[in-house]
């Protein structure tokens, strides 16, 4: 049994082998412009990191979308269990 394996993971092998050496002749790495490169990393080194806090300026604005979303959970658990009623009486079981 063992050499069985072996025949198939050196016939795995092979093919890896030479599937990796036509791709090395057809990958050929690029060299970019160095303004490319220098615009690139100024971008990344300047962009601002902000987290969500700190864009919402205000604490008002977060206190508004909690209330609607507490709201929000609260009309639809009202909702559900009008139609659960409605739907309960409708079922004699």
């Amino acid at each position: 049994m063992n050499r069985k394996v072996k025949q198939i993971a050196d016939a795995s092998r092979d093919k890896f082998n030479s599937m990796e050496r036509r791709l090395s002749g057809v990958l050929r790495p690029i060299k970019p412009r160095k303004e490319f490169v220098y615009g690139v990393a100024k971008h990344i080194q300047s962009a601002p990191q902000t987290t969500f806090v700190e864009r919402v300026t205000s604490w008002h604005v977060i206190a508004m979308i909690l209330a609607g979303l507490v709201s929000l959970a609260v009309f639809l658990a009202v909702v559900w269990r009008a139609l659960e009623s409605i739907m309960g009486k409708k079922r004699t079981v």
